[in-house]
């Protein structure tokens, strides 16, 4: 290669890199930087930068123990730099080595405190391993320095959620649902947080929404719908909708009973009404919802027959 180019400068590399990316050429990007890299052609202070664009190329060729070597060559070149530290410790949140994505996430984050990648990542370690007191602050210190975003906005509602605290989660699966639309589990969120404020046609609302958009298949929404139809005194309406889980899931029958039983608990005047109601439909389920209807109920409905 000539003189020239062993004083390759960064609008140099620069120009290279981009033009190889723009064009999806992963594998000419990498054979690039392996060879300027190898024939020294890279000044030391673009090594840290070269080295992280080769890691990516290396993810993008689905090539992730090539890719971590080449984040640690990075970070040998410049221990402040953030990019690869950042690259490295998402190698490890996708293979789901949660443990050791935050640590790195956590050496990143002594260097730059704000760095909203790290924080919101942290965040989902922490709550991908059942510590969700802990994963908080980050979703909401990510939510707040990025409210644009879907991602922290879902799982500041999702953690609050976890946490039982529903009013406040409310606002932020609502901001999620705005910024995505689409986005299922945001909308599953309000209809969860809706029913546990005791706003049940708002919750019946968001379900139909769900039920009619996902044409039909929508578990959650129809169970929830069916607990809020309960709570508003419409019991043979609830059982009707809670009888779609059934259509679904041959295990539904299992909720079933156990909604019959929660019933007989906390609204005993409206179990035999429920109970009624599959059973016309399942009447195969008669022993297992045995004991569930009181006596006097059950007499009554067979004499009624």
């Amino acid at each position: 290669m000539n003189e020239s180019l062993q004083q390759m400068t960064e609008d140099d590399l620069k120009h290279r890199i981009c033009a190889l990316k723009d064009r999806h050429a992963y594998h000419d990007l990498k054979k690039f930087l392996i060879g300027e890299l190898s024939a020294g052609h890279v000044p030391a202070q673009l090594q840290v930068k070269a080295y992280n664009e080769l890691g990516v190329a290396h993810l993008q060729l689905d090539e992730p123990a090539e890719a971590e070597k080449s984040f640690l060559l990075a970070i040998e070149s410049d221990p402040k730099a953030v990019n690869p530290r950042f690259n490295r410790a998402n190698i490890a949140l996708f293979a789901k080595k949660y443990t050791t994505a935050f640590g790195q996430y956590q050496d990143l984050l002594a260097l730059d405190p704000d760095h909203v990648g790290a924080t919101y990542h942290s965040g989902l370690c922490l709550a991908l391993t059942d510590r969700p007191v802990e994963a908080l602050p980050y979703f909401l210190k990510s939510a707040k320095a990025e409210p644009e975003r879907m991602g922290p906005n879902f799982w500041s509602g999702e953690t609050l959620v976890a946490l039982e605290r529903f009013s406040e989660a409310l606002p932020y699966f609502t901001k999620a649902a705005e910024l995505t639309p689409d986005h299922r589990e945001s909308h599953r969120g309000i209809a969860i947080c809706l029913f546990e404020q005791g706003e049940y046609a708002d919750c019946i609302a968001q379900c139909d929404m769900l039920i009619q958009s996902g044409g039909g298949s929508e578990y959650l929404a129809f169970r929830i719908k069916g607990d809020a139809l309960i709570e508003m005194g419409q019991i043979e309406v609830a059982a009707v909708c809670h009888l779609e889980l059934a259509d679904m899931d041959f295990d539904a029958r299992d909720y079933l009973v156990m909604r019959a039983k929660d019933l007989a608990k906390h609204h005993p005047d409206a179990v035999s009404r429920y109970v009624e109601v599959i059973l016309d439909m399942i009447p195969e389920l008669e022993r297992a919802f045995s004991g569930v209807v009181p006596a006097e109920d059950s007499v009554a409905a067979s004499e009624e027959k």
